[in-house]
């Protein structure tokens, strides 16, 4: 079956990246972190769109530590969480258009980044810092308790700002690795494989798989790889057009990934060029 003949399936349900909820500390009033807190934040930091490497700062909330006479102590923290959860927002603002604009730009040299950010760097950041936000919290609430309604809405803006970042870098790293197929495509590998539906691995595949999924997926996905040659091709595989547009194609790779192939042509007419594997994005 040629590759340019496939019908379209119907949508089909495709892996999602949940919510995840994240704060990063970056404030000695923190307390000592460990090594893997250090590594997470170093992976953070080193992920350029994000301003200052953070999207909360734990210092912001330094003068809830104040003495102040307890009839005064509500009063004077109302507007210190209040400015904690609007800096928040302008972070989390400012993160989501520097995402935009790798897209708009096509970095295409970004995508490793992002996705060290999406699936490490942002995660374990999260948990340092979670470790330290319940701390302050303690502390606050052995001395001040009426302080505590205070901090719900904070955790709130704090955890959907970071969710919407992590799920930009999964968007953005998708359309970019769909733009490198298209602005860097490679050329055969090994000779085209398949009974009905032809194709085969570019000679720049194996990079870009190593770059997105450890060895064990690689594995799995280059099984899975194999039945796109199969007559008819497997439903299972859920074979759909990436995008708008009919040049690139994609099929499940195993888990929450998928494979982009490119339609090539030769003489003997279509065969799908399998461009780059890596999880889907929500």
């Amino acid at each position: 079956m040629a590759a340019a003949a496939i019908r379209r399936p119907a949508p089909a349900r495709s892996a999602t990246i949940g919510p995840k909820r994240c704060w990063r500390p970056s404030s000695p009033a923190c307390g000592p972190t460990g090594e893997d807190d250090r590594r997470g934040i170093e992976r953070l930091s080193a992920f350029l769109p994000f301003p200052d490497g953070a999207l909360f700062d734990i210092g912001w909330l330094s003068a809830l530590a104040d003495e102040v006479p307890r009839a005064e102590a509500l009063d004077r923290a109302r507007p210190v969480v209040a400015g904690a959860i609007r800096r928040t927002d302008a972070a989390g603002a400012a993160a989501l258009a520097a995402i935009d604009a790798l897209v708009t730009g096509a970095a295409l040299d970004a995508i490793p980044a992002l996705l060290a950010a999406e699936t490490e760097g942002l995660p374990e950041a999260a948990a340092a810092s979670e470790r330290s936000l319940h701390d302050l919290m303690s502390r606050v609430a052995y001395k001040r308790r009426e302080l505590m309604p205070l901090f719900p809405p904070l955790i709130e803006r704090i955890a959907a700002v970071h969710a919407a970042a992590i799920q930009a870098c999964g968007r953005a790293r998708w359309r970019l690795m769909a733009a490198r197929a298209r602005l860097r495509p490679g050329r055969p590998s090994s000779p085209i494989q398949g009974a009905g539906t032809r194709y085969v691995k570019s000679d720049r595949f194996d990079a870009r798989a190593a770059e997105s999924l450890p060895a064990i997926d690689r594995t799995r996905a280059d099984r899975i790889l194999k039945r796109l040659g199969e007559v008819p091709v497997p439903d299972e595989l859920e074979l759909r057009p990436l995008d708008d547009g009919d040049d690139l194609w994609t099929i499940r790779a195993g888990g929450a990934s998928r494979f982009i192939l490119r339609v090539e042509r030769d003489r003997r007419g279509p065969f799908y060029m399998v461009e780059d594997v890596g999880p889907q994005a929500a």
